[in-house]
């Protein structure tokens, strides 16, 4: 008995089958993966963190290339994460986290999302102490957002704690400081004050900014034995400080100001 052939319209058919099921399966899937996302951001809206990253990891599971999913899950496992916290459980998280967010910037096209994670990449760093790798990742920020003045920010703020942490309160450990370390503490400083300067020619408004560069102005104080010296970072801390609540206190009553038009249905 001879074998039966099959013709090519039977052959194009049964592949335009295949086919077919194939585009249906993926499109089920993709269409599943969007509801597990909605379905972890419901759940981490109402703070059920646990079921959101099942959620988000279902997501992924369904459709890999999801990058929301990686990006909710990684800011899901960063919720669980207690900065300075120490035991197995913690560090977990943070390791979690970390791993994602670097899956993010690797499959992400779009820029935000590629930013975003690189925010919470130096947050996470710097709750785990580790400001160096913190201070990494902002600079990779300012890499794809040159004129965003908040990663700036950020690296001050580090190189404030670090000088502060050394300084003490009001100065008084640093004659205990090396000479050399005296040096290296002056470096951080003199970074923090030139990345606050950069971050206020963009956002002259930036009160943050102008309250943190006011504290780096008094760690310069700190850190140099000339009398005329110190009181000069201390006047323009001092005028800093006082310019900054000027500002906050304008900023505050223009919100006030627009709450009220907004409730009075005035137009603009």
């Amino acid at each position: 008995m001879g074998t039966t052939v099959p013709n090519r319209k039977s052959l194009f058919a049964a592949m335009l089958m295949l086919v077919v099921t194939a585009s249906s399966c993926g499109w089920l899937d993709s269409l599943s993966a969007r509801s597990e996302l909605n379905q972890g951001v419901a759940a981490y809206t109402s703070k059920k963190y646990d079921e959101a990253i099942e959620h988000f990891q279902e997501s992924i599971e369904k459709d890999p290339d999801l990058v929301r999913s990686y990006l909710y899950l990684a800011i899901a496992y960063r919720a669980q994460y207690i900065p300075q916290g120490t035991s197995p459980d913690n560090m977990d998280r943070a390791r979690n986290a970390i791993k994602t967010f670097e899956q993010v910037i690797e499959k992400a096209t779009d820029p935000v999302d590629q930013t975003t994670a690189m925010a919470n990449l130096a947050g996470l760093y710097s709750g785990m102490g580790d400001y160096d790798m913190a201070k990494e990742w902002y600079r990779k920020r300012l890499e794809l957002e040159p004129d965003n003045p908040v990663p700036m920010y950020g690296i001050a703020t580090i190189d404030w704690q670090l000088a502060y942490d050394e300084t003490g309160m009001t100065g008084e450990s640093v004659e205990f400081l090396s000479e050399e370390r005296s040096a290296e503490i002056n470096q951080l400083v003199d970074e923090g004050i030139a990345s606050l300067k950069e971050a206020l020619e963009i956002d002259p408004e930036y009160v943050d900014a102008m309250q943190y560069l006011n504290l780096l102005y008094r760690e310069k104080a700190k850190l140099t034995n000339e009398e005329e010296e110190k009181r000069t970072w201390e006047r323009e801390a001092d005028q800093l400080a006082l310019r900054a609540l000027e500002l906050k206190r304008e900023q505050q009553d223009a919100e006030a100001e627009d709450r009220r038009r907004l409730l009075a249905g005035e137009e603009e």
